[in-house]
């Protein structure tokens, strides 16, 4: 009597291999997917940290982004999935700036808030100023 396995059972065996690695590789993107939309919520968090710092030394909010760098932002701060996705600043300025808007589309979930522009997909992740 010859030892070993048959066909079939290295068949079932791969075949569960297969599913394992398939509901694996599910949970992985869909955890690549949450750490992006976290990254997403922190880069919004210190543009709004900086926005702040730069208003209460020059008594309104820069009419542009790139005005805080270097001095109260030390990078460029741009979306994980840039160029299909980005972050979007709006600020409503009369003689001054005094009030803003950003925005960031998230991977998983959130509603459609309005007031968000160019942001490269529809964006469901707002934050204004106090």
């Amino acid at each position: 009597m010859k030892k070993g396995f048959t066909l079939v059972e290295l068949l079932v065996t791969l075949s569960i291999m297969a599913m394992i690695m398939g509901a694996s590789l599910v949970a992985f993107n869909s955890s690549r997917a949450v750490a992006r939309d976290g990254r997403r919520k922190a880069d919004l968090e210190a543009v709004r940290s900086a926005l702040e710092l730069y208003r209460s030394d020059v008594g309104a909010y820069p009419a542009n982004l790139p005005l805080l760098s270097p001095n109260y932002i030390s990078t460029s701060l741009t979306d994980p999935n840039t160029p299909t996705r980005s972050y979007s600043y709006t600020p409503t300025c009369a003689a001054v700036c005094t009030s803003y808007t950003l925005c960031a589309g998230l991977e998983l979930g959130g509603t459609t808030v309005s007031g968000c522009s160019s942001c490269g997909v529809t964006c469901n992740y707002k934050t204004t100023n106090p």
